[in-house]
């Protein structure tokens, strides 16, 4: 009887409404509003420890941070597969993968690369097989029976292009050395190269330990990969997705922008930002121009 008797007054309720508006001089009309103040969310993953991965990326925040007036908000994923899950779910503005990654991932999401750095002069790199200095390790034939780091399994430089290196090299990694581990870090590869934890490492440089790259050597370089891009959903609110690849665009001649390219420089190599057509042309040309592999 209770329920009957709450259910007859909300219908009577929404039916007042209803005929009120109606009745009305003028129709009820909402308006969505939309808080151009809420926060701007950039998302990673932790390839460097949490103090080194603030350095490098806050300059990028920061500087997006003034270009959109609104806070940005650094977000670190655990891996590839939950920074495109963030992605996916609208939980993040914007992401930060690796090559291999978006190329893994996408599928058939609807994501948009913006631009990738310019490091040391180039959109490309050359990945790293990296060992102790003092070790006696002289190639990669030589690693047979060892413990091996990789990074991530959606990783360019951590993974994917190390194992077409061992293919082209006959080696089958689950066969050839005695473990494999993922450390989900490209330092946390190379610090533990150094501290004997590895006998070699895929990362994307040894300068990603500051002094401690003295301890390095590289015993190979594992081809060439593109550099890491910004991506966001092509359905991501259109002028919020031009400002942000206009300021990353723009970033090395911003009068704001300059100051934070010079600390990106001095950390990556980071000179400037290209728009992905222009990195496309780049790589096709590049894939143009070498020889067919048997």
């Amino acid at each position: 009887m209770r329920i009957t008797i709450i259910l007859s007054l909300l219908l009577l309720s929404a039916f007042g409404v209803g005929w009120y508006t109606s009745m009305g001089p003028e129709p009820l009309r909402l308006h969505p509003i939309i808080d151009e103040s809420s926060p701007v969310f950039l998302g990673v993953i932790p390839f460097l420890q949490p103090d080194k991965l603030s350095e490098e990326i806050g300059p990028v925040c920061e500087y997006l941070q003034k270009k959109l007036q609104r806070q940005v908000v650094l977000v670190t994923a655990s891996d590839y597969e939950s920074l495109a899950r963030l992605l996916e779910l609208n939980k993040i503005h914007i992401a930060w993968f690796s090559h291999a990654s978006l190329e893994k991932l996408r599928g058939k999401n609807r994501w948009k690369a913006l631009c990738r750095p310019v490091q040391f002069g180039s959109v490309i790199y050359d990945g790293q097989i990296v060992v102790r200095q003092d070790s006696g390790f002289k190639a990669v034939e030589d690693l047979r029976g060892k413990v091996f780091a990789y990074v991530d399994r959606y990783s360019g430089s951590g993974f994917l292009f190390p194992n077409l290196f061992f293919a082209a090299h006959g080696i089958r990694p689950l066969e050839f050395f005695a473990r494999v581990e993922f450390t989900q870090s490209h330092r946390s590869s190379l610090l533990g190269v150094i501290s004997g934890a590895y006998d070699a490492a895929a990362v994307f440089s040894a300068s990603l330990v500051d002094q401690n790259a003295d301890g390095l050597r590289v015993l190979a370089r594992t081809g060439s990969i593109p550099n890491d891009p910004i991506v966001v959903r092509e359905d991501l609110e259109p002028s919020l997705q031009k400002n942000i690849e206009q300021a990353m665009l723009n970033m090395h001649t911003d009068a704001d922008g300059k100051s934070y390219i010079e600390i990106l420089k001095k950390l990556r190599g980071t000179e400037n930002f290209m728009d992905e057509s222009e990195v496309q042309a780049i790589l096709q040309q590049k894939t143009t121009a070498e020889p067919p592999t048997h």
